[in-house]
C-alpha cells in the first residue's frame, strides 16, 4: 500500500535561502514513515508497549532538486517485501507539477529494547500490503564500503537537542553534522568572509546522491564522538563518525559543482 501525505514546505527545515535541507529531507521521510506505520498499528506508541522500536540502519538519498519553503508537495512512502529481520522502505518527494524532488530507499528493523536483539517481524507485525516497486536504482541497498585512510576531522559535542525518544542521537542529526563539516557546499550559496559578510559561492558543490549505513546507536554525554573524513575524488566523499563503542555511522557523499 503506498501512503500519501500533501505539506506545505517549512521554512524551520530550509536554509538561508528558503531551500530544504538534507537533514529537513530526512526528517519528512521519517515522519511519513511513523504516520503510516501508525496507521497499520505499529507506531512508536503501539511498540513502546511491547519495549520494543523501529530502528533505521540504512538510507539512501537521491536528490533531483531541494524544492523552497512555502512550496505544496507531495510525500510519497511504502512498504516493500521483507526477509523476515529487515523492513525495506521506499519514499518519494514531488512537487505541485508531478516533478520527483528526491528519492529514497531504506531499511529498518525492530529491536527490542531491554535485550538489544533484534525482533522477527511476523512476530511484531500482521500482514499488510507491500510494494514491489523501487524509487530509487536500488533492489535492496548493501554495507557501504569504506576507505581505510579517513582522518580525524573534528570532535562533536551532542547537543541535548539531538536525542529523540529512543533516546538517542536522531537518525537526521548525523546528517547535519556530516552536512555542517562540508562549508564549501554544505547547504549554503554563500561564503562569509572575516567581517561576516556575503559573497557568492561560485564553486559551490551540491549533494546529489547520500547514503548513510547505522550501526552503532550514540547517546546524549558520550565524551568521544569524532567525525571522520576522507576525499575519494573530486565528486565523492566518506565519512564516518566515531563514539565510545566504536564506529557509530558509515557515509558516502556524491556531489556536483553548481
Amino acid at each position: 500500500m503506498i501512503y500519501t501525505e500533501k505539506i506545505t514546505l517549512s521554512s524551520i527545515i530550509c536554509d538561508e535561502d528558503d531551500k530544504l535541507t538534507l537533514w529537513g529531507l530526512a526528517r519528512l521521510f521519517q515522519d511519513i514513515a511513523g504516520d503510516q506505520s501508525d496507521m497499520l498499528g505499529v507506531g512508536f506508541n503501539n511498540l513502546k508497549l511491547q519495549n520494543k522500536a523501529w530502528i533505521l540502519t540504512h538510507v539512501y538519498y537521491s536528490i533531483l532538486r531541494l524544492p523552497s519553503a512555502g512550496e505544496t508537495l507531495t510525500l510519497k512512502t511504502w512498504a516493500k517485501p521483507d526477509n523476515g529481520l529487515i523492513a525495506p522502505r521506499d519514499y518519494q518527494l514531488i512537487d505541485v507539477n508531478g516533478n520527483i524532488c528526491a528519492t529514497s530507499a531504506s531499511q529498518w528493523v525492530v529491536l527490542d529494547m531491554v535485550s538489544r536483539r533484534v525482533c522477527r517481524l511476523n512476530q511484531i507485525i500482521d500482514v499488510y500490503e507491500k510494494e514491489n516497486i523501487n524509487a530509487t536504482i536500488y533492489e535492496k541497498l548493501e554495507k557501504i564500503k569504506m576507505p581505510n585512510d579517513l582522518y580525524d576531522l573534528k570532535h562533536i559535542d551532542i547537543p541535548y537537542s539531538s536525542i529523540d525518544h529512543t533516546r538517542h542521537v536522531n537518525n537526521a542529526e548525523y546528517i547535519k553534522w556530516i552536512c555542517d563539516s562540508i562549508p564549501e557546499f554544505s547547504c549554503s550559496r554563500h561564503i562569509y568572509d572575516a567581517n561576516g559578510l556575503a559573497h557568492d559561492n561560485i564553486n559551490r558543490r551540491e549533494i546529489i546522491e547520500f547514503e548513510i549505513n547505522y550501526i552503532k546507536e550514540t547517546k546524549y554525554g558520550d565524551p568521544n564522538v569524532m567525525i571522520r573524513q576522507k576525499y575519494n575524488s573530486n565528486n565523492e566523499l566518506y565519512f564516518q563518525i566515531m563514539n565510545s563503542n566504536g564506529i557509530s555511522v558509515n557515509a558516502r557523499i556524491i556531489t556536483q559543482t553548481t
